[in-house]
């Protein structure tokens, strides 16, 4: 008899176990039922400021643009900033006795970048700028100095661009980061001249090179 007792006694402590430990586990999923990007909980947060130079073609020719980006950093995997570029074509031309004509071109806007696995060496990202910016066609007036220019066409346009990276992690707070991507221009259309302006005057394929200063 007391054996029989003792084996209902056990029964019931692991029937009473088993039953505890489902209501845990139910009770921690309904802390959080829905997977988010962004886990509930403490957020990691971080910074940084970027050097860029990117090459591509603008008005037929290679061109680089200058320019700098920079962005908060959350979870070392998202991050949410903006950046400026710029290019003039104008600083090519030599003083002569010819109306030399060419563009200026900037833009700039939101970024929205994800970082894949920042925490190796050697990581990859996937980064969109969407923003707007303008393109200026412009003349040096004959025999006048280098800064006399006269505009003989200027636009606002819209600008989207996307792009992939491999980025190395030199220090915690330097980052460099070369890639690719494809600048999709709207809102240009003009004729100066005997010369055509349109949306494919700046957009297109692009290198870039990035410099990141700050710790994430």
């Amino acid at each position: 008899m007391t054996r029989v007792i003792s084996i209902v006694i056990t029964l019931a402590v692991l029937l009473l176990y088993s039953t505890a430990y489902a209501a845990v586990q139910d009770t921690a999923k309904s802390v959080d039922p829905v997977q988010t990007l962004i886990p509930a909980g403490e957020i990691h947060s971080g910074g940084f400021g970027a050097l860029v130079v990117k090459v591509g073609a603008i008005d037929g020719e290679t061109a680089v643009l200058f320019g700098g980006r920079g962005g908060w950093v959350i979870n070392r995997t998202f991050v949410i900033g903006g950046g400026g570029y710029g290019y003039t074509d104008m600083m090519n031309h030599t003083q002569n006795t010819v109306a030399d004509t060419g563009v200026s071109f900037g833009y700039g806007g939101l970024e929205l970048e994800y970082l894949i696995a920042s925490s190796n060496v050697v990581h990859a990202t996937i980064m969109t700028l969407i923003g707007g910016g303008g393109l200026a066609v412009m003349r040096r007036s004959q025999y006048g100095p280098d800064n006399d220019f006269n505009t003989l066409y200027s636009t606002s346009c819209f600008v989207f661009e996307p792009a992939v990276n491999i980025e190395v992690n030199i220090l915690t707070w330097l980052r460099l980061g070369v890639g690719g991507g494809y600048r999709f221009v709207t809102g240009i259309d003009a004729v100066v001249g005997n010369k055509t302006y349109d949306n494919s005057t700046v957009s297109g394929l692009f290198g870039v090179a990035t410099m990141k200063f700050g710790p994430y």
